[in-house]
Parts: C-alpha cells; sequence; structure tokens
C-alpha cells in the first residue's frame, strides 16, 4: 500500500484503486460519487462543528467579533467581522463555525469550476480529492484561515482566468480578492509573492501589467491594515515579526518535522509529485495553454511551501499555515497524473479521511475523567467542560471582575460567562489583544477573580490588593485555583507589570514610525514607548 500513500500508483493491481477508478471513469458516476462524499463529509463535519468543544483560539476569535474593529492586535480583522455578523444571529458554537463547515465545500467548488474545460470527470475527481484532503475533511475550527481559505481560492481561480484570458479586468478582479485574503491573514502575502514569481518567469507587457492591477486592486486591504496599525502601536508588526519569536533558532528537528507536515497536509502522493515535478507525460501531450495552467499552479504552490521550509530551519511551521496553498498543490496534481494516480491519491485521501473520523468520533465519546492522568488536564476540562466552571464561578459574578493568568483561559472561560474576562499578570506575546480591551485604571479599587490553573501563593498577588484570599473549586477532578483579590491597586500594578509589558513588548524597533499608542498613551503618558534597534 506504500505506493499509494508516496506516488499514487499501486505497483500491482489493489482493488480498491480499481474500484475508485472506476468510481470516476466517466461524468455520470465521478459527479454522483462527488456528491456521496459531500454528504458523508457534511454530516460528519456538522456533528463536530456541534458537538466538539470551542478552542480556546475559537473563544479568542470569538471576543474580536464581540468588538468589531478595523483590526486586532496579532491579526487582520477579517474573521471578526464574520463572527460579528454571526454572533448577531446567535452565540452558538454549530453558528459560529459555518464558515468552517462550509469552507471545504466552496473551494472544492473553486477547484471543480477550474478543472472543468480539462474535463467534467476529471473536475468532479479534483474536487472529491479537494474535500477529503486532510485539513478539509475534518476540521471544523473556526480560525483566520478559513476566510484566507477562501479569499486565496478566489484568488487563484481569478488570477489563472486573467492569465488565460489577458482581460485587465480580470487581473484587477484578482487583486480584489488578494485584498480580501490581505485582510485575513498575512501569509496571503506568500500567495501575492508566488504571483509576483510566476509573472517574471515569463514577462510580457500585458502580463506586467496585469501584475500592476493585481497590486492595485489589493492596495485597499492593505492600506487598512497600514493605517490601523500605525494608530495602534503597530501591534500586527511587533507580534509577527519581534515578541513571537523568542523560542525561534537553527534546529534539524523543526525541517524534519515540516517535510511531515507537509506530506500530511497534501498527502503523501500529492506532496511527492509537487517536490519532483512527476507529470506521467500528461505535460507533454496537452496544449500550451494547459502547460501554462500547470506550470502556474504549480508556481503558486511551491513558492509558499518553498518560504515555509526556509523558514522551518528556525521555526516550527503550523500545520494550518498550509491550507490555503492546499488548491493550487491538488489542481496541479490532478493536472498532471493519469487516472491510476489520482484513484490512488482519492483513496488514500480517503483512508485518511476516515481514520480521522473514527478517532475525533471515538475522542468525543470517551468521558472526560480518562484522561485525568495527563499533565494538562485541567486545560482539558477548562476547553470540554467550560460551562460547568462558569456555573462554579457565579458567586462570584457582578461582584468582582472575572480574570485569568492567560488569554487561553481567559477567553475560554469568557465564552462560557457570555462575558469578557479579563487577562491578569504579564502574559505572553498572545495575550496582548486584552490590553486594548481592559483600562486597569478603571479597575482601580475593585474586586478582582482570578482563575488559574497552576497552583499559586498569596504573596505573588498581595502586592496588587489590600487583601488576598485563596480558594479552589473542583470540576471533574480538575482543582482550579481562585485568586480573590479585594481592593485593586492600580498604581502598584502599573510600576510593577504594566511597565514590564511596556518595555517587553511595546519597544518599537526604530524601523517603525511613531504615533498613537493605546497601551503607553493610556498608562505612560509622561513617556513614550521606549524605541531600540532590531
Amino acid at each position: 500500500m506504500c505506493a499509494v500513500f508516496f506516488a499514487g500508483t499501486p505497483a500491482g493491481g489493489y482493488p480498491m484503486i480499481a474500484f475508485v477508478e472506476r468510481a470516476f471513469a466517466d461524468v455520470r458516476s465521478a459527479r454522483r460519487s462527488f456528491l456521496l462524499v459531500l454528504a458523508l463529509i457534511t454530516v460528519l463535519r456538522a456533528w463536530f462543528a456541534a458537538a466538539l468543544p470551542f478552542t480556546s483560539d475559537e473563544a479568542y476569535f470569538h471576543l474580536w467579533g464581540q468588538n468589531p474593529d478595523w483590526g486586532f492586535y496579532d491579526h487582520p480583522p477579517m474573521i471578526g467581522w464574520w463572527l460579528a455578523a454571526l454572533d448577531a444571529v446567535s452565540h452558538h458554537r454549530f453558528v459560529l463555525r459555518l464558515p468552517a463547515l462550509l469552507a471545504p465545500p466552496l473551494v472544492a467548488a473553486v477547484g471543480w469550476r477550474l478543472l472543468r474545460r480539462h474535463g467534467e470527470a476529471l473536475a468532479w475527481s479534483g474536487a472529491t480529492l479537494l474535500l477529503l484532503v486532510p485539513l478539509n475533511a475534518w476540521n471544523v475550527a473556526i480560525t483566520t484561515d478559513i476566510p484566507l481559505m477562501l479569499f486565496g481560492a478566489l484568488t487563484v481561480a481569478l488570477y489563472l482566468r486573467a492569465r488565460a484570458s489577458g482581460r485587465m479586468a480580470d487581473f484587477l478582479l484578482a487583486g480584489l480578492a488578494l485584498g480580501g485574503a490581505l485582510l485575513s491573514k498575512y501569509f496571503a502575502g506568500l500567495l501575492a509573492f508566488a504571483i509576483f514569481l510566476d509573472t517574471i518567469r515569463r514577462p510580457d507587457r500585458r502580463s506586467l501589467a496585469g501584475l500592476a492591477l493585481i497590486v492595485a486592486g489589493s492596495l485597499p486591504g492593505a492600506a487598512i491594515q497600514i493605517a490601523w496599525n500605525a494608530q495602534h502601536c503597530w501591534p500586527n508588526v511587533m507580534f509577527n515579526l519581534v515578541n513571537r519569536h523568542g523560542d525561534a533558532g537553527l534546529s534539524w528537528r523543526t525541517p524534519l518535522l515540516y517535510l511531515l507536515t507537509v506530506a500530511y497536509v497534501l498527502t503523501p502522493a500529492i506532496a511527492w509529485r509537487l517536490l519532483t515535478g512527476r507529470t506521467d507525460g500528461v505535460a507533454a501531450q496537452a496544449a500550451q495553454a494547459a502547460r501554462e495552467e500547470r506550470a502556474s499552479l504549480r508556481w503558486l504552490a511551491l513558492a509558499p511551501l518553498a518560504t515555509f521550509a526556509a523558514l522551518s530551519l528556525v521555526k516550527t511551521i503550523g500545520l494550518h499555515w498550509l491550507a490555503t496553498f492546499v488548491l493550487p498543490a491538488v489542481l496541479w496534481f490532478v493536472l498532471s497524473s493519469g487516472a491510476r494516480a489520482r484513484a490512488g491519491a482519492l483513496a488514500a485521501a480517503g483512508l485518511i479521511a476516515a481514520a480521522h473520523w473514527v478517532v475525533i468520533g471515538a475522542l468525543a465519546l470517551v468521558p472526560t475523567e480518562a484522561f485525568r492522568s495527563l499533565s494538562n488536564y485541567q486545560g482539558v476540562v477548562m476547553t470540554v467542560h467550560a460551562d460547568e466552571l462558569a456555573r462554579a464561578l457565579a458567586p462570584w459574578r457582578g461582584r468582582y471582575a472575572i480574570a485569568s493568568d492567560g488569554y487561553s483561559p481567559a477567553a475560554t472561560i469568557g465564552y462560557a460567562l457570555g462575558e469578557h474576562v479579563l487577562v491578569f499578570g504579564p502574559g505572553t506575546s498572545h495575550a496582548r489583544h486584552d490590553d486594548i480591551l481592559t483600562d486597569f485604571r478603571a479597575l482601580d479599587g475593585r474586586d478582582i477573580l482570578i482563575v488559574r490553573r497552576k497552583d499559586v501563593s498569596a504573596a505573588e498577588y498581595e502586592p496588587y490588593f489590600d487583601r488576598v484570599t485563596l480558594r479552589d473549586v473542583s470540576i471533574r477532578g480538575a482543582v482550579f485555583h481562585l485568586v480573590e483579590g479585594h481592593g485593586f491597586r492600580y498604581p502598584v500594578y502599573r510600576d510593577r507589570v504594566l511597565d514590564a509589558v511596556r518595555q517587553r513588548y511595546y519597544a518599537l524597533p526604530r524601523w517603525l514610525p511613531s504615533g498613537a499608542c493605546y497601551f503607553c498613551d493610556r498608562y505612560f503618558p509622561e513617556r513614550a514607548c521606549r524605541r531600540q534597534s532590531l
């Protein structure tokens, strides 16, 4: 079976490969197979969306939706805008996850539309493969990657149409779609880089003029981000380029992990063929326009993946970072392989997807207490049973400002409570959006309840309150530690915690122009954010 996973074709005649090949042999059977897979995967993923607990990241992005703005601390605003609209309908996780539930079928529809002119049966097989690749087959989490996937797919489709038609309007539309991607996540810049490389590999007057229109179309999205960041301490720049890379360093493990990540996200057969450029002789038989389309797709997939490969020398690359670049990789594979190789890839992707469904379904049915031996059992309980923790906090609600010591528990508890839970303490580079939302000056003299997963001593909090009381609550065998802080001392907190935060996370490098800064202007009007060389 190894041949199925790594090459997409078997060494012999595997019955499963033959079955899949017959299922996509003609238009009618291929369409029927796609619809069956779509129905199955939609039902399963809808169950996951309704049943699986909200992750801390999802709760964090939901907080954005409750406070819509032109930008947010660590990412562009698109997912916050979408969640603001959905939150107006319902706070239920199924409703909030609808974009994640619908994204894979929509991306598959884009793939089908792009492949259709090469043959309808081929298009249905490509669309089915897009549904079955791992991230599309099981993920239902609502994150910044979801709008990026959709706008990225539109960008790819419109760019390929523009390259084929030569119409300037199509290039402009591709730029507008790219602008939407830039408002979703900055990895859209890698797609822009790939488009640039694809254009200059065989430049002519029309393609260069089209590239200029793509840039023009994407400029509004970029301008929104630049303007918002310039008036808010440049938080996206500080987070993505400065504050989050303290653990970066050369390692042999991270590149190896990245190779495994690519093989997993694309499936081994697609990843191997994309890397080697193997085409089963298809390219030699195709018309020049089809060969050019294939070449563009390979550039659109390989340029971002190669950039991540370089970054993997010093940084761990997340699975979800690759999600947007699955579409061009799969389309290139479908156009560059024969029927048997496509059937092998579909069989392998189906087996991987089925394994995920079984594991996720089984985990969803296992009692939480079965994981009590895990070192992070408190985190599991907080995520899965946040509603029970919220009920346990009822005696303090209304009388205390509720807080936690990190963005993850604060967002999770806040979603369960239906109110903002602030981050108390220095936090990390990932906890800084709360700096925008919370004004500690207004809390001076208030009572604050701090919920922690790790044990704590009263001495840690006594400088910041007139009196501190420690309590514990137990949820399903997990103990959560509560710090009752009576009479918050803002001046001490400002000098000991907020000033350290200013120096650690708001020390702008010299190459960033100075401007308004919510943090420094609020707490330290007598001094600017310290500037330093990077």
